[in-house]
């Protein structure tokens, strides 16, 4: 197989950027190869965060955020090179990227890995078992055209997940699938668990319809982290953290235009990486989001989303909801333009994290709008000019002896760039 591999990347390098069917017996055998190179050139500006505390009327700026300038520049993590192949009911998928984590558990990306790497085998009018690395169901592709974070389909502002793939075990009988799922989590992930927390297998689920003027998907998934905390008196505890994500995207055309809109709502989906709350500085990628405390509470510096457990045992969960519309057009039959929006609310209890306010509660809202025109210069390359913002506001409340106090943050970013794509 890597004999194989290596000869159809070989094959790729030689010969100009089309499709290429590597093999077809004309009834049940083929190969082909395909890929995608994508970069981006453009200009971003973004505000790194305004803070300001209010007590008992008192007004106090904490943080006087600066503006960051960026010139945007580089080659995109997803850009891949893969193989589809089909021998009879069995078919398979072998493909590289650009920045991926590898199959095996515990790996970080930063280097080429395999994106795709799977069997199937189809059992005709009965349907099809999939093995290996894939999207998992809730992946949302084809919904939203944002182009930033490297295509993240607006994820953090409104959207959802583009792509997660992970190792599983997939069932699809017409348009529904099942899926076993493997995920990782790191050892910081939750605060307050003494080894980190462990996930049990995840279960998901979802049902795509698909015509010529309607595309339709509802998705769900959910899984439970456990791990032991130690009590008061420090006793070892063993607690379960839920995490749960459902969604729903709706894409009709009428002639020439179309309407897309997803919906999410979600609990601790970041920790299997499937929602995120992020803030937008000016770069062509989104960093995740914190609020500066500005020494307000001693030793803790800033404060982002993040789930925990307390010492009775409380689990404190991050709760997100989530819309995202995009309307788009065809111009003439090679440009097509479309504008978009999306929000997103973070909610969290932060029970004791900070010390000398009672009650404390977290709130997020970040939103998106962006205009977009896609100009194929042929089937095989395109351009795709955006400008868009990202914002993104936080805001803290709870009772300091007795009086309300309330913390709010602002971040943002301007966007003006474009994406070269070369598919195949």
């Amino acid at each position: 197989m890597k004999k194989v591999l290596l000869t159809l990347i070989a094959v790729l390098m030689a010969v100009p950027a089309f499709a290429i069917e590597v093999y077809n017996n004309g009834e049940d055998t083929s190969v082909d190869i395909y890929g995608t190179v994508r970069g981006y050139v453009g200009y971003g500006m973004g505000n790194t965060g305004d803070t300001t505390a209010e007590a008992a009327g008192n007004k106090l700026t904490i943080n006087e955020g600066g503006m960051d300038h960026n010139f945007l520049y580089g080659l995109q993590g997803n850009s891949r090179i893969g193989t589809k192949f089909k021998v009879g009911n069995f078919s398979g998928q072998v493909e590289l990227g650009a920045n991926e984590k590898t199959m095996y558990s515990g790996t970080t990306s930063g280097t080429v890995g395999l994106r795709q790497a799977w069997a199937a085998y189809s059992f005709g009018n009965a349907g099809t078992l999939l093995f290996g690395k894939t999207d998992t169901p809730t992946a949302m592709s084809g919904f939203i055209s944002d182009i930033y974070d490297t295509d993240g389909g607006l994820n953090g502002f409104g959207g959802s997940n583009t792509g997660t793939r992970r190792f599983q075990v997939q069932y699809t009988i017409g348009g529904l699938t099942l899926a076993l799922i493997e995920d990782d989590i790191t050892a910081t992930t939750i605060g307050g668990l003494t080894d980190g927390g462990k996930f049990t297998p995840r279960g998901g689920i979802s049902y795509t319809f698909k015509n010529d003027t309607l595309m339709a998907k509802v998705a769900a998934t959910y899984t439970a982290v456990n791990g032991h905390y130690l009590d008061i008196n420090n006793n070892q505890k063993w607690t379960n953290i839920h995490a749960f994500g459902v969604t729903a995207g709706v894409k009709p055309t009428f002639g020439s235009m179309y309407l897309s809109a997803i919906f999410r709502y979600g609990m601790n989906e970041d920790l299997y990486n499937e929602a995120k709350t992020v803030a937008n500085y000016g770069k062509a990628t989104h960093d995740a989001y914190s609020i500066s405390l500005g020494g307000l509470v001693p030793g803790v510096t800033s404060i982002k989303p993040g789930q925990s457990v307390d010492t009775d045992g409380t689990v404190y969960n991050v709760h997100r909801a989530a819309i995202a519309l995009e309307f788009g057009a065809k111009v003439t039959e090679q440009l097509t333009a479309m504008v978009g929006a999306g929000y997103q609310a973070t909610i969290q209890e932060l029970g004791d994290d900070l010390s000398g306010v009672t009650d404390p509660s977290f709130l997020v809202h970040s939103y998106a709008v962006y205009v977009q025109a896609n100009y194929a210069l042929n089937k095989y390359f395109a351009l795709i000019p955006q400008i868009a913002y990202y914002g993104t506001m936080g805001s803290i409340s709870g009772k300091t002896a007795g009086e309300t106090t309330t913390l709010d943050d602002s971040q943002g970013g301007l966007l003006v760039g474009m994406q070269l794509r070369a598919s195949f």
